[in-house]
């Protein structure tokens, strides 16, 4: 190990990955981490927190109201450890999406998110839209993969017609 390149300290487990329903009792948690998601996301959204240092989070906020009971939510574990979140929804009749996904970054890259994803994909078997920002190579990569591991070559992407004010979603759209 040299002084210019110090070495990393270990990433923590990563197996097994489990998804734990949430519940109202776990709203602190979902929005402490749901800050941390808005955070990651402010670089490429170009937005500054509120003037009391937290973000908006319409998906979380809606599922915390429980008015929706078809909005989950889960909490993803990694080897017993806190490891993110992941929220569905209907997108509309017979077609659901990922309405909320976060990974924590020391765990990104080991395969937590991708098994976080084949699991929750297979509690809803049938029609998958997944939207992505497509200026974020990352997304698009990793939800591309997903969308590999769970059919193969048979899906598809396309964008949205822009927003004023910020770039279209793109969409990976797949039956399981």
């Amino acid at each position: 190990m040299s002084p210019e390149h110090p070495e990393r300290p270990p990433r923590p487990a990563s197996s097994p990955v489990e998804l734990v329903p949430a519940t109202r009792s776990d709203r602190a948690v979902l929005e402490n981490l749901g800050q941390l998601f808005r955070h990651d996301l402010s670089e490429s959204y170009g937005l500054l927190p509120n003037a009391d240092g937290t973000f908006n989070n319409r998906p979380l906020d809606k599922f915390r109201t429980g008015a929706d009971p078809e909005h989950r939510a889960w909490l993803i574990t990694a080897a017993g450890g806190l490891g993110g979140y992941v929220m569905t929804r209907p997108l509309e009749p017979g077609v659901m999406m990922i309405d909320g996904f976060f990974v924590v970054r020391a765990l990104r890259r080991t395969g937590v998110g991708r098994e976080a994803a084949r699991q929750v994909i297979a509690m809803f078997p049938g029609r998958w839209a997944i939207g992505f920002q497509a200026y974020n190579p990352g997304a698009q990569r990793f939800w591309s993969l997903v969308a590999t591991d769970a059919v193969g070559d048979a899906w598809s992407t396309h964008d949205d017609p822009p927003v004023e004010g910020r770039p279209p979603d793109s969409w990976v759209t797949f039956s399981t």
